[in-house]
C-alpha cells in the first residue's frame, strides 16, 4: 500500500513542486527540434512518465490462493537548460525515482543525463534549421537493466543525435506548423556490467551494445495550445547480451498536447502508444521470470503505452524580453529581420508602382502623339 502512495504521491507533486515539462532544450515528449535556447534563457522542467499493467495467472489451474500483481512502471525527471551562447545549450536531467521491481525497488534517485546541444544553424532558406546533439548518461542509480524501458546496464553511456527541422514560417516559426526529423547513434558500453543474478550466478554482458535512434515530428501551434505527433523509436546495431531485458527494436506513436497559459509556463501531456511487435528474444531464464510456462505473469518487454504529463516554466529568460514571448538576442534579431522585410518588401513595391505610373504617363502621351501624326498624314493626303 505504501508502494502505491508513494507513487501517486511522485504523479501529482513531482511536476507542482520542480516546474518542468520534457527531455532536452526546446524539445516535444521525444524528439528534439533543430532551436537551442537564447543566451542566458534558463528553463526548469520535470515529468512523470507512468505505466501501469496486472499481471494476472497464465494457464487453466489458477490456485486458490493465487493474487494478482498490480504491476506499476513510474519514472520522474527534472530537467534544467541554460542557454550558453548563440546555436549551444546544454541540459542536465536528474531521474529522481524509477520502478525497477527488484530490491531497491524505486531507484531513487536513478541516473544523471547531460546533452550538449547546437542549433538554429540555417541553410540559404531560413526555413530549414539543422543542429546535433552530444548526449551522455551517467550510472548514478543503484539498478539498472529492468524490464519496460528502454535497455541500459549502469555503464556511462552516450551518443550522437543530427536534428532537422522545417519552420513554415521562417521569421516567427512558434506562429505556424514545423516539421523535425532526428537521426542518430547511441553507445552504451555494457561490456562486463551485470546484467542478471541468481543465487547461484552472476551473468555479465559479453559484448558493447549500440543502437540507431530515429524521430519524426509535426508540430501545429495555436494561441493557447500546441498539438503534436511524433514517431520514434531505436533499432539495435549491435544487440545487448540475452541476459538483458529489453534488447528488441522499438518503436512508438506519441500525440500531444501542450497548453500555454503564459508565456512563461505551459503544462504538457501526452500518450506513448507502442506499434512495434510485443517480442521477447532474452535468454529463456530471463523470460522465464516473467512468463513461467503454464503459470506466472505475462508482461511485455516494453510497456504497451506510457502517460506523461509535466509542466515547463522559465527562470530567466536571457538579454531582452518580448511582449509575444519571445526572448533573447536571437529573437530580437529574427523579429527585426522579419519587419524590415516587410518594409523592403513594402519600399520595392512602392517603386514598381512608380515605375508603373511613369510607364503608364509615357504610353499615354506616346498614343496622343501617335494620333496627331496620323491626324496629320490624313491632312497632307487629302
Amino acid at each position: 500500500m505504501s508502494k502505491y502512495v508513494g507513487v501517486f504521491t511522485m504523479i501529482l507533486l513531482l511536476p507542482l513542486v520542480v516546474f518542468g515539462a520534457v527531455f532536452g532544450s526546446k524539445s516535444l515528449l521525444h524528439v528534439q527540434t533543430a532551436s537551442t535556447l537564447d543566451p542566458g534563457r534558463l528553463d526548469f522542467r520535470s515529468n512523470v512518465r507512468f505505466y501501469t499493467k496486472v499481471g494476472d495467472f497464465l494457464g487453466s489451474s489458477k490456485p486458490a490462493n493465487f493474487q494478482a500483481v498490480n504491476y506499476w512502471d513510474v519514472q520522474g525527471n527534472a530537467l534544467l537548460t541554460v542557454g550558453i551562447v548563440k546555436h549551444f545549450d546544454a541540459t542536465v536531467m536528474v531521474r529522481g525515482y524509477q520502478d525497477t521491481h527488484q530490491s531497491n525497488e524505486n531507484n531513487t534517485p536513478d541516473d544523471i543525463f547531460v546533452d550538449l546541444k547546437t542549433g538554429n544553424l540555417t541553410l540559404k532558406d531560413t526555413r530549414f534549421n539543422f543542429g546535433g546533439i552530444f548526449s551522455m548518461r551517467f550510472p548514478s542509480g543503484d539498478k539498472h537493466n529492468y524490464p519496460f524501458e528502454a535497455y541500459t546496464a549502469g555503464a556511462t553511456e552516450f551518443g550522437f543525435m543530427g536534428i532537422f527541422s522545417y519552420y513554415n514560417d521562417p521569421f516567427l516559426p512558434d506562429r505556424d506548423f514545423s516539421l523535425h526529423v532526428n537521426a542518430g547513434w547511441y553507445y552504451h558500453n555494457d561490456a562486463g556490467k551485470v546484467l542478471f543474478q541468481t543465487p547461484t550466478k552472476t551473468f555479465k554482458a559479453g559484448n558493447n551494445a549500440s543502437e540507431f535512434q530515429y524521430g519524426l515530428a509535426f508540430s501545429y501551434p495555436t494561441e493557447l495550445f500546441n498539438l503534436n505527433l511524433e514517431w520514434w523509436g531505436i533499432a539495435f546495431i549491435n544487440k545487448p547480451d540475452s541476459m538483458a531485458f529489453s534488447r528488441e527494436n522499438f518503436s512508438y506513436i506519441t500525440p500531444s498536447i501542450v497548453f500555454k497559459p503564459r508565456n512563461w509556463i505551459d503544462f504538457n501531456l501526452g500518450v506513448d502508444i507502442r506499434v512495434s511487435t510485443d517480442t521477447d528474444q532474452s535468454a529463456r531464464l530471463v523470460r522465464f521470470k516473467q512468463k513461467s510456462g503454464t503459470g506466472g505473469l505475462d508482461l511485455p518487454n516494453y510497456s504497451s503505452w506510457k502517460v506523461t504529463v509535466g509542466t515547463s516554466v522559465t527562470l530567466s529568460r536571457g538579454t531582452q524580453t518580448l511582449s509575444s514571448g519571445y526572448t533573447g538576442k536571437g529573437a530580437v534579431q529574427r523579429r527585426t529581420d522579419f519587419f524590415e522585410n516587410l518594409l523592403k518588401e513594402k519600399e520595392k513595391s512602392r517603386k514598381i508602382e512608380d515605375e508603373l505610373r511613369r510607364l503608364r504617363k509615357k504610353r499615354e502621351q506616346a498614343e496622343k502623339e501617335l494620333e496627331e501624326l496620323r491626324q496629320l498624314l490624313e491632312e497632307q493626303g487629302k
